[in-house]
């Protein structure tokens, strides 16, 4: 993709009316990069301006403990941005990103960005709904770990990801979904083949299919399957 198209893809994906000036004020301030799989982007606590928009790929945000234990944050799809926090962070990234497939990449300087964001009121509410948003999912994230059982994480997780159907295709490897869940990829396998067992999932590969539909409770959580 070429860059005018990236930017118009990163507007859009904001929800921003597209205007040929606005969309002339990001091409100044951006550039495509392409990153291979397992490609390191930027690592915790490393100083950079940059933020980033996946164009196409996927990317994973983690942060790893002074054993070298991997914690997953976040799994980036194409159309979201992520760094958006270097804007706040005094130019230190708070997380590690790897991209996890190739992937492609718009690069955005975070500091010229601002100054857009304080000169377009109508970008800064947009870019600040997203932020709420994306704050508000890694709140569920960490609530769901320090409630959840592993099988509920799992159905949650699906529940956050799939789209309008009841099939969804996984499209990062069941290996890492357990690192986001917090969950060993043991356990992980168990619950797969639970939730098989007893038809409420149909698994394929990558590809999974909701067979009951309902609820699932317990004391603490209702997972809502629709």
């Amino acid at each position: 993709m070429n860059k005018k198209d990236a930017v118009e893809f990163f507007l859009k994906s904001l929800g921003i009316d597209i205007d040929q000036d606005f969309i002339n004020s990001f091409d100044s301030i951006s550039s495509i990069i392409k990153k291979p799989k397992k490609d390191i982007i930027f690592l915790e606590n490393e100083t950079g301006s940059n933020l980033y928009f996946l164009i196409s790929g996927s990317v994973k945000l983690f942060r790893t403990n002074k054993d070298g234990k991997e914690a997953i944050i976040y799994f980036v799809e194409p159309g979201e941005f992520f760094a958006e926090v270097i804007l706040f962070m005094h130019n230190k990234y708070p997380v590690s990103s790897m991209a996890i497939k190739n992937s492609e990449l718009l690069s955005i300087d975070s500091q010229k960005m601002f100054n857009i964001i304080k000169q377009q009121p109508d970008f800064a509410l947009k870019f600040i709904g997203i932020i709420t948003k994306r704050l508000s999912y890694l709140v569920n994230v960490i609530k769901n770990l320090s409630i959840m059982d592993a099988q509920e994480k799992f159905l949650n997780y699906l529940h956050i990801i799939k789209k309008d159907d009841n099939t969804i295709m996984l499209n990062i490897p069941k290996g890492e979904i357990s690192l986001l869940l917090g969950i060993s990829p043991e356990t992980f396998s168990r619950v797969l083949k639970k939730l098989t067992d007893d038809k409420i999932l149909e698994i394929k590969g990558k590809n999974i299919k909701i067979l009951k539909k309902g609820t699932l409770t317990n004391t603490h959580k209702t997972v809502y399957l629709k």
